[in-house]
């Protein structure tokens, strides 16, 4: 059985799913029940995930394993090195992730075989996996309401493909993760609500 970590709860989610909002209010939720908790996020804010957020802006073009490669150097010293998620865990805190290695299996999967990815992202997996599944238009009308610069996966057309992306990658996620599928057109409160719900450790 793959290696789950215990403390680690990870959100997924199409651009515009409402992951970083949910991962705040989670946050929030749990230091209010007594919990220590560390937020994060990837791409990571250091080196290399700062150059991944470059490519995914297309300041900068790579092959398709090359970022591949890129996103599986940034997540292993997410997970390994100092301040990382193992050395929060360890400290006591729960860590919360907006994205990880799945993320990556479903939006790099166009051009290369998912299979392959994943051959480069062979790490463990969070206890608690939420998919706040909403659909592509909701995603891009949020995406547009932010007023920001579009990265290169913000299409309507590239997120129904990534959706359907996610859900392949989670039909072969070991027994012992606990999945939680979201859908997501509720309200945030609601869905803040429901995800606390189906937490493994409350």
């Amino acid at each position: 059985m793959k290696d789950v970590i215990d403390g680690f709860l990870v959100l997924e989610g199409l651009d515009g799913a409402g992951t970083t909002t949910q991962r705040e209010r989670i946050r929030d939720e749990l230091e209010k029940r007594g919990y220590q908790v560390f937020p994060t996020f990837e791409p990571t804010d250091g080196e290399i995930g700062r150059l991944i957020r470059r490519v995914l802006r297309g300041e900068i073009k790579l092959s398709e394993l090359s970022v591949a490669h890129l996103f599986a150097a940034d997540r292993a010293n997410h997970i390994y090195g100092r301040d990382g998620i193992l050395e929060n865990i360890s400290a006591g805190r729960l860590v919360i992730s907006d994205r990880y290695f799945y993320s990556t299996l479903a939006y790099q999967s166009f051009e290369l075989d998912m299979a392959k990815i994943a051959e480069v992202n062979d790490f463990p997996h969070p206890r608690d996996l939420i998919f706040i599944d909403v659909d592509p238009r909701t995603c891009i009308d949020r995406i547009n309401k932010r007023g920001e610069e579009k990265e290169i996966f913000e299409k309507e057309s590239l997120l129904e493909r990534i959706r359907e992306n996610y859900l392949k990658a989670f039909e072969s996620l070991p027994e012992n993760v606990n999945f939680i599928h979201i859908e997501g057109e509720r309200s945030i409160e609601e869905t803040t609500s429901m995800i606390l719900s189906h937490l493994s450790f409350l």
